[in-house]
């Protein structure tokens, strides 16, 4: 490509984009097991390789500070990009409540069985203030 070529790299900045995230078949599995990716080659390092390969000589990659691209506005882009999505899923509290949603509410009925027993134990602590009065330091239960 010539520097006279307007281009906007499309296409450029998504094989940089898969070639930033995948660097094993470990991480073609993780991406096509999500339904990220779809594999239509022999393995997963097939692919991983194919992505890596193919990343190294991108026009994002080849002009570096030498040439007034906007290739290092691109890597700039996608190192934030990056950052940002480890950042969102290596959150304790995010992973916690994952964790605890794919393990405890995988089915609609443990949802409402949750909100059922969450209810019933409400409706027990607000009876239990209404039957039972302080007095004298000790518990007097309401004979009615």
């Amino acid at each position: 490509m010539g520097p006279d070529v307007r281009c906007k790299y499309e296409f450029c900045s998504y094989i940089s984009y898969m070639d930033s995230l995948v660097d094993s078949a470990e991480d073609v599995k993780e991406l096509r097991l999500s339904g990220v990716v779809q594999n239509m080659l022999s393995s997963d390092e097939d692919l991983a390789n194919f992505f890596n390969e193919l990343g190294h000589d991108l026009p994002t990659k080849m002009y570096s500070g030498f040439s007034r691209t906007d290739s290092l506005a691109f890597n700039k882009k996608y190192i934030f990009i990056k950052q940002q999505i480890e950042k969102h899923y290596t959150t304790k509290w995010r992973t916690w409540f994952a964790e605890a949603y794919n393990t405890y509410f995988s089915t609609p009925w443990a949802i409402i069985a949750f909100f059922a027993a969450s209810l019933l134990e409400l409706v027990n602590v607000k009876l239990r203030k209404f039957f039972c009065q302080k007095s004298n330091d000790y518990t007097v239960f309401v004979q009615r």
